[in-house]
């Protein structure tokens, strides 16, 4: 499966992409949601994975511009700081959850699996 990852947060972001990885799945990451929707529009990802609160345009706006453009692609959000409002707003912007980081990698993985079958 191919995944797109949006975090600012450098670290974090290459050990999610490693994690996935590590189960078969091709990952890009970036490190905005400027970027999440440009490389969204370059080509397919079959699931979105993206940060909240970014830099330039935040996971929730990018995640608004890419279901105008894919209403049926699965996507999880997920923070480290955000408030319940976010996290709410994320749902109602398409995410099928929130997670609060730090979270639990296997419960991330399980749910990505379910979301693509």
């Amino acid at each position: 499966m191919k995944i797109l990852l949006a975090d600012d947060e450098k670290n974090f972001g290459v050990v999610l992409q490693n994690e996935l990885e590590d189960e078969g799945h091709i990952v890009d990451r970036v490190g905005d949601g400027v970027e999440a929707v440009l490389r969204f529009i370059d080509g397919y990802y079959d699931f979105l994975l993206f940060d909240i609160r970014m830099p330039r345009l935040d996971g929730i706006n990018a995640l608004r511009i890419i279901k105008k453009l894919d209403p049926e692609g699965p996507a999880i959000t997920f923070s480290g700081n955000a408030g319940t409002d976010e996290m709410q707003e994320s749902v109602k912007a398409g995410a099928i959850k929130c997670f609060i980081k730090p979270f639990d990698m296997a419960r991330l993985k399980e749910d990505i699996k379910k979301c693509v079958l």
